[in-house]
């Protein structure tokens, strides 16, 4: 009967430890395993690869330590869109039927050829908010009530920060600005911002070189100050940027630095706050 009783212990024991495993979370820019902390907590056990937003994700090289941790991981949370395409590559190298998968460009369905650079888009991040939700949920029942309740909380702050996004639309729709790189697509997209270089931008994405009219195109519009700012990513330089930041400061153009995601640590609410406050600051809005 000890002996019985002995093993049923050991099997609970057991049993609860197994139930008790976090779900590891594999997270290829660091802003989705924040969010992963946030609605899992201690449930959740998280790797991020790209932590800082002056690597850029369009040259990054993968490590065998990186694909070893991806191997692990139960999820996998990435941007999608051709942002992050060094993960496909790890994936179909070591498939897992029970991983998930979970794609900004597929939850927002983002077309081909579309600007990847959802990070600062308050629906792009509340669609991830509520799949990860859905999938922590699925495989940490007992903690599904804590998880909805997080996300709930998480859903009111995305809504603060749109709903500070449409007052500013008020005052800002029309306003003509550049932007030496395609950061901030779709926040400048709510605000009603006219990007007048979306070529220009583009190619300096993918490391293209622009056509010369388009170039002639934004140093006109900078010699006349036809803009109101030039915005810049701090993680991308090449000569031609270098000339484009040079005409601006000659013109007297305010220069704003968006960068591509908030760097670990830094929480997304935040992130958003001090981005469309130095916008705010630049153009002399009231927002």
């Amino acid at each position: 009967m000890r002996q019985t009783f002995f093993l049923l212990l050991c099997f609970l024991t057991l049993f609860g430890s197994a139930r008790a495993e976090p779900v590891k979370v594999f997270c290829a820019e660091a802003l989705w395993c924040d969010l992963a902390e946030t609605l899992g907590g201690k449930a959740v056990s998280t790797t991020s690869i790209l932590t800082s937003p002056l690597i850029d994700p369009h040259d990054f090289q993968v490590t065998p330590d990186m694909a070893r941790k991806l191997a692990d991981s139960s999820v996998v949370l990435m941007m999608g869109g051709h942002y992050d395409d060094w993960v496909p590559p790890l994936l179909a190298a070591q498939p897992s039927a029970s991983r998930r998968v979970i794609s900004v460009a597929s939850l927002t369905r983002l077309g081909q050829g579309d600007n990847p650079h959802l990070f600062d888009d308050p629906e792009a991040i509340g669609l991830m908010v509520t799949a990860l939700a859905q999938e922590l949920s699925r495989r940490l029942p007992d903690e599904a009530g804590a998880i909805e309740a997080r996300r709930a909380g998480y859903m009111s702050v995305i809504g603060g920060i749109s709903q500070r996004l449409q007052l500013l639309h008020q005052e800002l729709q029309g306003t003509r600005i550049a932007v030496a790189e395609p950061v901030g697509g779709p926040l400048f997209q709510a605000l009603g911002i006219d990007i007048v270089d979306p070529a220009f931008a583009l190619a300096a994405m993918t490391h293209d070189d622009p056509a010369p009219r388009e170039v002639a195109r934004l140093e006109e519009a900078l010699r006349r100050k036809q803009v109101r700012l030039l915005v810049v990513n701090p993680a991308v330089a090449s000569p031609s940027l270098n000339r484009i930041v040079a005409l601006a400061r000659e013109a007297g153009i305010p220069i704003v630095e968006f960068d591509e995601f908030p760097a670990a640590g830094h929480a997304w609410q935040g992130w958003m706050t001090d981005r469309l406050d130095r916008l705010v600051a630049a153009l002399g809005a009231h927002g």
